[in-house]
């Protein structure tokens, strides 16, 4: 009886002393879904459909027809299909903004995962763990990501008189990128954002977010979007929402290659002190000013440090921000909930969570 109910709570995954771990979500006690998000062991059933008329939102393939006084112009976006590689579009083909590392979700089974939105437009979702967990005293998040299925954009001129195709232009190029948050929204664990440039975390109020975003919005974003993948952190401090605008950018970002396909992992840490090992890869900007003081309660500036693939090994992060987290979000208790987001928009992509451990202090074992 005594080993019966130690292999139990060895197998128990999603609990642990100071935290969790999922090495997979083939369990996901203990996970709140909302919007599109769901698991998915890349069995399913193929998500290249045709655009109904009843119900354009949910297609995967979106049509414009538009045109010059000589010229007919279709524009036609669509997942890209599997077995689709580079080669398949010409070099004369790709326009700015195709992505030539990609890769197309293979029809193999593998673990369960977190899939924060599927291949269709203008989807978002959230996971979150349950219950609020305690992040200003100390916190580690590690978790894998995987992003593919990338939607694939190709225009066609042709000549309106002869009905003469001129030329075609394509790019493989998914949106618009995911997110690890931690919030004190009001809304608890059904807390869910905006799709599109809001990466699912947009309009979560009282909430840190450190982004990865694949997809440029300079049309919505007054021009202060990053042309290419990025990695930064926001937050709206403790009584406004979020956003994935420069005005709640904590520091500058830091270019990485988000969307290609690979398997990727990273490590969120947040240590109630500055770590002077990392000064020289610190970055902070003037919206940081507010969060650089101690808030009178004994609690002063800390450090937030990003870290991905092979800095983790390194102890080396991406880049790092001086912050005091009891200033920059309002938590009872110094409680919090913590998850991720992602979204799509007229351009969509697979978002995957492959595993994910949480410490509630320094070095998770």
């Amino acid at each position: 009886m005594t080993t019966l109910c130690l292999v139990l709570l060895l197998s128990h995954v999603h609990v642990a002393l100071a935290g969790f771990v999922y090495p997979d979500f083939n369990s996901t006690a203990g996970l709140v879904f909302n919007g599109a998000a769901a698991t998915s062991d890349c069995h399913e059933a193929s998500e290249f459909i045709i655009e109904s008329d009843d119900d354009a939102s949910s297609a995967s393939r979106l049509y414009q027809h538009g045109h010059t006084a000589t010229t007919d112009v279709f524009s036609t976006v669509e997942t890209i299909r599997r077995n689709s590689s580079d080669d398949d579009i010409a070099v004369h083909d790709a326009v700015f903004g195709h992505r030539r590392a990609f890769d197309v979700g293979g029809a193999s089974g593998c673990s369960t995962r977190l899939r924060l939105t599927p291949s269709h437009p203008s989807r978002a979702g959230s996971v979150w763990y349950e219950s609020r967990v305690p992040v200003l005293t100390g916190f580690e998040s590690t978790f894998q990501w995987q992003v593919t299925d990338h939607s694939v954009e190709c225009t066609e001129h042709v000549d309106r008189s002869f009905s003469k195709h001129l030329h075609r232009s394509c790019a493989v190029h998914g949106g618009d990128g995911f997110a690890f948050v931690v919030h004190g929204d009001p809304a608890d664990s059904s807390a869910l954002g905006g799709d599109g440039e809001h990466l699912g975390y947009g309009g979560i109020a009282n909430s840190l977010a450190v982004e990865f975003d694949t997809w440029t919005n300079v049309d919505t974003q007054q021009s202060d979007d990053v042309l290419q993948d990025h990695i930064s952190i926001h937050a709206g401090g403790p009584l406004l929402p979020n956003s994935s605008n420069q005005s709640t950018a904590l520091g500058y970002w830091r270019a990485y290659d988000i969307a290609d396909g690979k398997v990727h992992e990273a490590k969120i840490q947040y240590l109630p002190y500055v770590e002077e090992r990392y000064f020289d890869l610190m970055t902070a900007n003037d919206n940081l000013l507010p969060y650089l003081k101690d808030n009178g309660d004994g609690r002063g500036l800390g450090t937030l440090a990003v870290f991905v693939d092979q800095g983790i090994a390194e102890d080396r992060p991406l880049f790092a921000i001086p912050v005091n987290l009891s200033l920059l979000l309002q938590l009872p208790d110094s409680m919090a909930y913590v998850g991720f987001t992602a979204s799509t928009g007229r351009k969509w992509e697979k978002h995957d969570i492959l595993n994910w451990e949480w410490c509630e202090s320094e070095g998770c074992q």
